[in-house]
């Protein structure tokens, strides 16, 4: 067979021989079309694989504000390096009142733990802007309750073990900016010794401080319009609160239609005692209030080994639920080893605490919340979990 007829027939079967030009032309091509898709996918994967380290481009509101003020009160010993950031100590003192404000870092997202360094990095933390240092209560009570000032609401924090007063003002900071607060933001800050080998002197602290605390409440309430007030405690600041509004309520019960909320994160205080002594004072106060509690707690098992007996806010069995007080179970919540600081580092959290502090509702009503039940001694007891 000669070569024409060889190849003759449909283009599904033409060959050219390997030298013709048309089958080198072809090859070129093909090989050309091969590279520019095979950089093509590499390039795609190279992208893909370092996306996980590139920045994404973010977004920020131009009319969110960028400086957070809060007022404090607090009896520890004054130090006044502001050059520094160290403006109180860790030692017990006599009560001493202030007002802050601080920068907001650049790019903050909401439930971000950054440093809680008021001299620092304006990148990395907030940081100390302007402050009135040793103001009297009655300085304090006067800015907070001036007629532009009327009618807003206070959100009180009392922070918790291993605490020093900078690290207490950079989270109220941080909550205050992560709900956009629009009241009064104030931070009551006890003398923790900021040392996680220091619990056994914290305990004591709080059980001195109380009646400080006490004092300072009663005060405020005077001043106060009817619900305004909202306090949000965390950890072993529970202890003190608990303590300080129980004896306010004793001496002072027409004092209690000031206050509106009153939030217990992760509580470090005895289930058995809270049941007993506290929990029928605070459902009778008429305040709304929320026990946040979680089984991922480890700073709450640590303290149930220390002290012998289960903490109000870690779960054993089931958490408990007391008729009047909404209980919120985080488990399901993301919240690093620790799992204690979610007030502050839980968006799923800090939406929780909006809602209530900004739409006043209750559990029920929440958006974020399902409600959960168990039987124990022949009645039904529910409460709330973040679905994962």
């Amino acid at each position: 067979m000669s070569r024409s007829t060889k190849y003759r027939g449909t283009h599904a079967h033409f060959r050219p021989p390997a030298g013709h030009a048309f089958a080198r032309q072809g090859t070129r091509i093909f090989i050309t079309m091969k590279f520019i898709w095979m950089s093509r996918l590499l390039a795609f994967i190279a992208l893909y694989l370092v996306s996980g380290c590139a920045s994404k481009q973010t977004i920020q509101s131009n009319i969110r504000p960028t400086t957070v003020e809060e007022y404090y009160a607090t009896d520890r010993n004054f130090i006044g390096d502001v050059e520094h950031g160290k403006l109180y100590g860790t030692r017990r003192d006599s009560m001493t009142y202030g007002y802050l404000k601080l920068s907001r870092p650049a790019g903050h997202a909401i439930g971000r733990l950054q440093k809680d360094d008021l001299a620092g990095d304006s990148l990395k933390c907030f940081v100390l802007r302007q402050h009135k240092l040793r103001m009297t209560e009655t300085e304090l009570l006067t800015e907070l309750f001036g007629n532009e000032t009327r009618g807003k609401d206070i959100l009180l924090y009392v922070h918790g073990f291993h605490t020093t007063f900078e690290q207490a003002a950079g989270t109220m900071a941080r909550v205050a900016s992560d709900l956009n607060f629009r009241g009064s933001a104030i931070f009551f800050s006890w003398p923790s010794n900021g040392k996680a080998l220091e619990y056994v002197g914290d305990q004591n602290n709080t059980d001195w401080s109380s009646k400080n605390l006490k004092a300072f409440l009663k005060e405020l309430a005077k001043k106060a319009p009817p619900k305004s007030i909202c306090i949000l405690a965390h950890s072993m600041g529970n202890r003190e609160t608990i303590n300080a509004f129980a004896g306010l309520m004793v001496d002072t019960p027409e004092l209690k239609d000031r206050f509106r909320l009153i939030i217990m994160a992760a509580p470090d205080v005895d289930t058995t005692i809270f049941e007993r002594d506290f929990a029928p004072v605070l459902t009778s106060s008429g305040a709304m209030v929320t026990l946040y509690v979680s089984r991922n707690d480890r700073a709450m098992q640590l303290s149930k080994d220390v002290n012998g007996y289960v903490r109000l806010g870690g779960v054993d069995g089931y958490p408990p639920v007391h008729h009047g007080i909404d209980t919120v179970d985080v488990t399901n919540v993301e919240n690093g080893y620790f799992g204690h600081d979610y007030f502050a580092s839980s968006r799923q959290v800090l939406s929780d605490i909006y809602y209530m502090i900004n739409d006043k509702l209750d559990a029920k009503d929440r958006f974020s919340l399902t409600p959960a039940q168990y039987t124990k001694d022949g009645n039904t007891n529910t409460y709330w979990i973040f679905e994962k």
